[in-house]
């Protein structure tokens, strides 16, 4: 099997079955005996929907998702949550009425992972926010553990920090997956057809919806992409792959959620071969 870099995409908003997709793919190389790790360079939750996850992480004053958690237990490394995924947004609803239009969008904090020697986090918070949605007790402890927090209030001061730390954060915590790991599973966030900009090379792409997984050139795929992105910065998996002819096809029937994983193992090879 010479396959190095997979990215897997979905064609979806939300609930495309990435994640589900990611593991059945890390666990199935894994019984192979590849060392094979998962890689999501963004990814964010609302403290409204995942509070479980995030007041665990939280509370040790860390701040991570359900996705990284369970590609960290699929990959079966010792590397943290934080480098499996280096940027991490805690989201937060906007209230119903808004007194006062914020350019910054309403999340809370972001947290930003070097690796360089060591790893340390930096962290973002957002000041626009009203007080009353700034979870400040729960935020302080992610703070006390940084090396360096950032107070933005201003879509310049945000896009400052964005430009400086973001794809440096990402390529360094990259190159230490893939130096102790010799198969990298890309996953993307949201729609999105490429996580991460740096992405120069890749031998498979997988892309999900309810029911269906499409693989996809991988060549062909990044060609679509630097094309669409001539004409948009950001542009989505469902437009690059109307592009192109799938190589092949999965369908996946119904099944309960806690199947779902399994079932999707079992089938992976079809994919790969």
């Amino acid at each position: 099997m010479n396959i190095k870099r997979v990215l897997i995409v979905g064609l979806r908003e939300s609930s495309s079955g990435k994640t589900s997709l990611a593991q059945a793919l890390l666990l199935y190389l894994r019984e192979k005996g590849f060392k094979a790790c998962g890689f999501k360079p963004k990814a964010g939750n609302n403290i409204w929907y995942d509070y479980d996850v995030i007041h665990e992480a939280l509370s040790k004053g860390r701040l991570y998702g359900k996705d990284a958690k369970l590609l960290k237990t699929a990959s079966g490394t010792d590397l943290p949550e934080e480098v499996i995924s280096p940027i991490h947004r805690l989201w937060t609803l906007p209230p119903l009425e808004k007194a006062v239009f914020s350019e910054v969008p309403y999340f809370i904090a972001d947290r930003i992972t070097v690796c360089d020697g060591g790893c340390s986090d930096h962290i973002v918070i957002n000041d626009a926010l009203p007080s009353e949605l700034r979870e400040e007790e729960l935020v302080q402890k992610l703070c006390q553990r940084s090396v360096k927090t950032h107070h933005v209030s201003t879509l310049d001061e945000l896009d400052s920090v964005v430009n400086h730390y973001y794809d440096y954060a990402t390529q360094k915590a990259y190159e230490k997956i893939a130096e102790e790991h010799e198969i990298v599973v890309y996953e993307s966030y949201a729609n999105n057809a490429l996580p991460w900009m740096g992405i120069r090379k890749l031998d498979l792409v997988l892309a999900t919806e309810p029911g269906r997984v499409y693989a996809y050139n991988s060549h062909k795929y990044l060609s679509a992409v630097e094309l669409s992105r001539n004409l948009r910065k950001e542009i989505t998996a469902n437009e690059v792959c109307e592009l192109l002819k799938p190589l092949k096809i999965l369908k996946i029937s119904p099944c309960t959620s806690d199947k779902l994983v399994e079932k999707l193992k079992e089938k992976i090879s079809e994919l790969l071969t």
